[in-house]
């Protein structure tokens, strides 16, 4: 597996740690590097290690924060991801290509005597970002980053999805709250890292199971409680077989899911887990890779084809991908569809030849430009007969060299957010003297505290059944954070269908909670429990768990 020659071993010009070049590495960035008027321009070495080449691109991507401000071109209140104190020009996405100018008005020439990094800033300042992440939305003006969905609330990451609330990275699915990353899913609670699964709860990484609760690592199981590693089951109570009637009486006295909760982890210790949770993949090292093939160190990636450093990927020929969808021959990319050799670039989407830009849609041959729609041959947004393009951009990428901005991810201090605002801060935790230390951006913008007449703190809250409407005129404090939230209709009423209980955490603690009881993003080397070779794996040594390499898992739970 992954039989690569170390061809030079770099230390990251940032935290000082050691990693590799590979010849696999030396042949991708060759396959990839542009050509210009006939002559190739390779890309060089990375300066950083791929932790922190990570941690740029996601500095830019926010989210989670939500704000309101005024639209600069209708003047109308937007729910937008630029808090109000943001020096940007922002348009309501619904809006944003209706202006009376072109993108391409917005173009300036490129200073020979300025880092380049500086010009791109200024062109950011100056062109209208679009408010939110949003395509084809239907009642969706509190999401992000979705596409063909309708009536969603609070989420994140969504595709072709209808009636989700507080989730993040839901797929093909209905009905569902307070998920992390479910595909083809329905009528489900709290669900994490689940795929075709219906009217269930508080389960992890199952599959193929209907009406199961309190389950982990399940498939095909029906009316499960309390399971682990079960395949094909029914009516099985903590790992027991009982009859129907058995079973029903059993469920019937799980009232206290606080006590469930406690009750499940300590069940769950005792069985072992898998070193990863990969799916008909071949030849991969990471987590959580489904119909993968030559995948190094990637993480929550579906149909993924030669692969290194990515997360969150669908695609092939990538490197340092995050959020790539169907993309290929891509380096060092953060959210991207359907493009096709792009690098160093935020949000590209039908698009190719990409360079060094920020957001661009159906554009090809583009270098250093900002909300671009439709166009081709422009730098820093103005536009050029592609003979001109082909002669200005090596003589850009010959004084990026000079300035040491050449091959490297945009630079954190043009991100229009704050770290404490992006997903870096979830995977990259540091304090504002740490960030700003480390040239990063920081917001301390808060948003005002909405108002309301009644509060009710969380060990307050009555029995859903005895729960009037009126909850929904009055705010949940959050019993970790302090923080005041709100439920809103459907949600109150897929409450009481299911008989859940209503939160007492607010939707960003809840979310926080959801991501730490996935493993991390990180791999480390142990030994299987059971055979004793060597793994690598996200469950670090120090841990309780019983961890088997596949192999031997499979061979205990499939027989």
């Amino acid at each position: 597996m992954f039989a690569e020659k170390i061809i030079e071993t770099r230390q990251c010009k940032k935290c000082w740690s050691s990693f590799n070049i590979t010849d696999r590495d030396m042949e991708f960035y060759d396959k990839i590097s542009p050509v210009f008027a006939w002559k190739k321009y390779l890309f060089s070495l990375p300066s950083f290690c791929p932790n922190c080449r990570q941690q740029r691109r996601l500095s830019f991507r926010n989210e989670r924060k939500l704000y309101r401000r005024k639209c600069d071109l209708t003047g109308k209140e937007m729910i937008t991801l630029y808090s109000p104190d943001k020096p940007y020009t922002v348009y309501d996405q619904k809006v944003r290509w209706d202006g009376d100018r072109s993108p391409t008005d917005y173009g300036r020439d490129f200073d020979s005597g300025r880092p380049f990094s500086d010009q791109l800033d200024e062109l950011l300042m100056e062109v209208p970002h679009i408010s939110t992440g949003l395509t084809n939305p239907q009642n969706c003006d509190y999401t992000n980053y979705s596409v063909n969905c309708k009536n969603c609330y609070l989420s994140r990451r969504l595709w072709d999805s209808e009636d989700i609330y507080y989730s993040y990275l839901v797929l093909n699915s209905k009905d569902c709250i307070d998920c992390y990353y479910i595909t083809l899913c329905e009528n489900n609670y709290e669900l994490i890292d689940c795929e075709s699964c219906s009217n269930s709860r508080f389960s992890q990484n199952c599959s193929k199971c209907y009406d199961v609760a309190f389950c982990y690592a399940c498939n095909g199981c029906n009316s499960c409680f309390g399971c682990v590693s079960l395949q094909n089951q029914k009516h099985c109570f903590f790992n027991t077989q009982l009859s129907e009637e058995e079973y029903k009486k059993a469920i019937e006295e799980m009232n206290d899911i606080e006590a469930i909760k406690v009750k499940f982890k300590q069940h769950k210790i005792k069985f072992p887990h898998r070193e990863n949770m990969n799916a008909r993949s071949e030849n991969v090292v990471g987590n959580i890779l489904t119909n993968c093939k030559n995948v190094f160190y990637g993480f929550d990636c579906d149909n993924v084809e030669d692969g290194k450093y990515i997360c969150g990927d669908v695609d092939k020929d990538v490197m340092d991908g995050d959020f790539i969808f169907h993309g290929e021959r891509v380096l060092d990319q953060l959210s991207t569809s359907h493009a096709n050799t792009t690098s160093f670039c935020y949000v590209t989407n039908d698009s190719s030849n990409v360079l060094y830009s920020f957001y661009t849609v159906n554009s090809h041959n583009i270098f250093g430009c900002a909300f671009m729609k439709d166009k081709e041959y422009c730098i820093l947004n103005k536009q050029y007969t592609k003979a001109e393009y082909e002669k200005l951009v090596p003589q850009i990428i010959e004084h990026m060299k000079k300035t040491g901005e050449r091959w490297e991810f945009l630079s954190p201090s043009i991100s229009a957010f704050g770290y404490n605002e992006t997903v870096a801060m979830e995977y990259y935790p540091l304090s504002k003297e740490e960030a700003l230390k480390q040239w990063f951006k920081r917001s301390d913008y808060e948003s005002p505290t909405p108002k309301v007449e009644k509060t009710v703190r969380a060990d307050e809250i009555a029995n859903i059944r005895e729960i009037s409407d009126d909850i929904l005129n009055q705010a949940i404090i959050c019993e970790v954070t302090g923080k005041p939230f709100r439920i809103i209709k459907p949600e109150l009423e897929f409450y009481r269908r299911h008989g859940l209980p209503l939160p007492k955490r607010h939707p960003d603690q809840r979310h926080f909670d959801h991501v730490a009881m996935r493993n991390p993003r990180k791999l480390r080397d142990r030994k299987c429990m059971k055979c004793w070779i060597d793994i690598k794996t996200s469950y670090s040594p120090e841990r309780p768990e019983i961890v088997y390499c596949e192999k031997c898992y499979d061979h205990e739970v499939y027989g």
